[in-house]
């Protein structure tokens, strides 16, 4: 009988695309229950999921939002208020053997950017 020989360096890549795949679909399946199953009329609004940044222990996800059209703080806290019943959709709706708690985040990367590139232009104009 041969032996098996399975290195944790052989399966380091594997183990660092497992949170990115789960991420991926969290961000489609997410999006989809606010899109069509949240009542709340602050959720009516354009909603984007931007982002889900998962840990690697797979326990935690954030999950980024952008808001057209409302203020983002009312949106985080219904975001926030429904997080146990977008949770309970989830399990629903794909199979995992530990679900993550859900954290709501208003996206700031657009803000990131655009001030970062201010301050590239000024350094530049400055020069």
């Amino acid at each position: 009988m041969q032996k098996l020989n399975i290195s944790p360096i052989e399966d380091a890549p594997y183990m660092s695309r497992r949170p990115e795949k789960v991420a991926s679909l969290l961000k489609e399946v997410i999006s989809e229950i606010i899109l069509y199953e949240l009542n709340d009329p602050v959720l009516k609004n354009i909603i984007t999921i931007t982002d889900v940044k998962i840990g690697a222990d797979l326990k935690k996800a954030t999950v980024y939002f952008r808001v057209f059209g409302a203020d983002p703080s009312e949106v985080e806290k219904a975001l926030k208020r429904s997080k146990g019943y977008i949770k309970k959709l989830l399990s629903q709706k794909i199979t995992l053997k530990f679900l993550p708690d859900l954290e709501f985040e208003k996206d700031t990367s657009e803000e990131r950017e655009k001030r970062l590139d201010e301050l590239f232009e000024k350094i530049k104009s400055s020069t």
